[in-house]
């Protein structure tokens, strides 16, 4: 049987990429072959289907830097497009799964050396597959002064978790902008380093492509580190309790980014670490459908949960900390209701603490990552699916308490639960609505995602980064000046990427010809959605 022009073209494109990298790096079945993930699938895709399941095609995983060049040269030559992730860990927003059905998975896990890690000067290159685990690990194997931020659950990659505007939670925690230096492979196969890598030989590397190094600076050991809980009673005091938390921050008095949870964020915490303290949620507890309030007052009466709780840290050396406390406590006095409980952890005299001698968060302020938070999480038909809604807010509590009573009621009207996962900056909150559902409600997870990006439109907000099936969605609300980002960004990847070969459609962007394809892809999404709700 003859094959079509692009099943011929991509078929002698995987014959080249099996020359590149050999036969055990590439996948023809995408269900083998990825790093494992949850439930021990090796499998590439995205855990959490919600409307059309964006079919992720063969997979090459090279283990070179010349090796992605080669790949890239022959997808150029036979015009077949290419997805590139580091190791596909981006769950609640498509996991390893491609926008363009079919794209080659251009997977770089295998590439996974730690190349250098500076002490002194605290900095770390690495490659794309070095996830926080191993960089962790690698500190401690040679027992360095050096924390490093580190994102809820460790198994992702520290260049694609930076390169997503992922974040931590110690006083490095934005990550993008800790990382120091970027050594990329360009659309045509070439190679670029950024900064100061652009000298031969530089002494100073600290680098729309494929990173295949970067640098990632950290932080040297605090001698000490106290961590401290803020409650307070109702809901409406999240606008003086996020009020004070950002005016500590700009202050410099509070350095890493508080983390901020409502009573449902609580009782799931709550139910991971004693399953049979969540039993009043009763028939509820499979998440299939929204909890009443009723029963979330009941159960938080029973526990003795706050309407929120938010978590920070002090880091430094002990005869500052007390200090800093003093003024974290005085400004809390000032909001009504407000409990404050804390805790120091202090190193011997002349030592540094290592993140394992302070006491756990519920996020890992002290820099140690874990899989922990993936247990919540399963991929099966009978397990917990979970979605990121993720739009940026002001620093201000009266914004986000507005946004907040809105984005709930609108999560509640789809017979979904809000779950707050909230982070808190200096200069503008993630305000993470991550809706947790039972697989057979995923028909009703499209309609309030729409549901909630008009609502934050509407208040003039867009998300940090969405899900791939609303990644065109997102860039739409680029709407300045008819959309002048939009064009800017299709001007840059005719120029960069002509043919169209690296991650066409990621983040919204696509050439100047991709109209077409684009139009065929949002009418895939309309038969999809109608055919799934539930």
């Amino acid at each position: 049987m003859q094959l079509a022009p692009g099943e011929a073209r991509r078929e002698e494109f995987l014959q080249a990429a099996a020359a590149i990298v050999g036969e055990a790096n590439l996948s023809r079945d995408p269900s083998t072959g990825a790093p494992e993930g949850l439930n021990g699938s090796h499998s590439y895709g995205d855990p959490f289907p919600l409307g059309r399941p964006h079919v992720p095609g063969p997979a090459v995983r090279p283990e070179t830097v010349e090796q992605v060049r080669e790949i890239v040269r022959a997808a150029n030559k036979f015009q077949v497009s290419l997805w590139t992730v580091s190791r596909g860990k981006n769950l609640g927003y498509g996991g390893s799964a491609p926008v363009v059905d079919g794209s080659v998975i251009l997977d770089l896990h295998k590439m996974n050396r730690i190349i250098e890690i500076n002490e002194e000067y605290g900095y770390a290159i690495v490659e794309p597959g070095v996830t926080f685990i191993d960089l962790y690990n690698e500190i401690q194997r040679r027992k360095l002064n050096l924390w490093i931020s580190v994102p809820a659950i460790g198994w992702g990659s520290v260049v694609g978790n930076t390169l997503e505007r992922g974040f931590g939670y110690t006083p490095d925690a934005v990550h993008y902008k800790q990382q120091c230096g970027m050594e990329v492979v360009l659309p045509d196969g070439d190679l670029l380093r950024t900064g100061m890598g652009t000298v031969e030989d530089s002494k100073v590397l600290l680098i729309t492509g494929i990173v295949t190094k970067m640098g990632i600076h950290m932080s040297p050991a605090p001698e000490a580190y106290t961590r401290i809980l803020v409650e307070v009673p109702e809901e409406a005091d999240l606008a003086p309790l996020v009020g004070t938390m950002t005016d500590l921050m700009r202050r410099r008095i509070i350095t890493n980014p508080p983390q901020l949870f409502d009573r449902m964020t609580q009782i799931i915490e709550a139910a991971r670490k004693d399953p049979k303290s969540v039993e009043s949620l009763g028939p509820y507890a499979t998440f299939e459908h929204h909890i009443p309030d009723e029963i979330i007052d009941a159960v938080s009466k029973k526990l003795g949960l706050p309407a929120w709780r938010a978590g920070f840290a002090l880091y430094g050396p002990p005869e500052a900390l007390p200090g800093l406390l003093e003024a974290v406590k005085a400004r809390f006095k000032l909001v009504k209701g407000a409990k404050l409980t804390h805790e120091t952890f202090t190193a011997p005299p002349g030592q540094y603490l290592r993140g394992e001698d302070v006491r756990a968060d519920f996020l890992p302020q002290h820099g140690v990552p874990g899989l922990e938070h993936a247990q919540a999480f399963s991929s099966a038909e009978d397990g917990l699916w979970h979605n990121c809604y993720s739009p940026v807010l002001p620093p201000s509590g009266r914004e986000l308490y507005e946004w907040y009573v809105g984005a709930r009621k609108i999560t509640a009207d789809h017979d979904l639960n809000f779950v707050a996962d909230f982070h808190v900056f200096d200069r503008y909150v993630i305000s993470i609505n991550l809706i947790m559902f039972h697989p057979s409600a995923k028909g009703r997870l499209h309609d309030v995602q729409l549901a909630l990006m008009e609502h934050s439109k509407r208040l003039g907000y867009l998300e940090y980064r969405t899900h791939v099936s609303f990644m065109d969605l997102t860039a739409a609300n680029q709407s300045f000046n008819n959309g002048a980002f939009g064009r800017f960004t299709t001007m840059l990847k005719d120029a960069i990427d002509p043919n169209g070969i690296l991650s066409p459609g990621k983040q919204g962007i696509w050439n100047s010809s991709a109209k077409v394809q684009r139009s065929h892809l949002a009418e895939m999404e309309k038969l999809s959605i109608g055919g799934n709700k539930q």
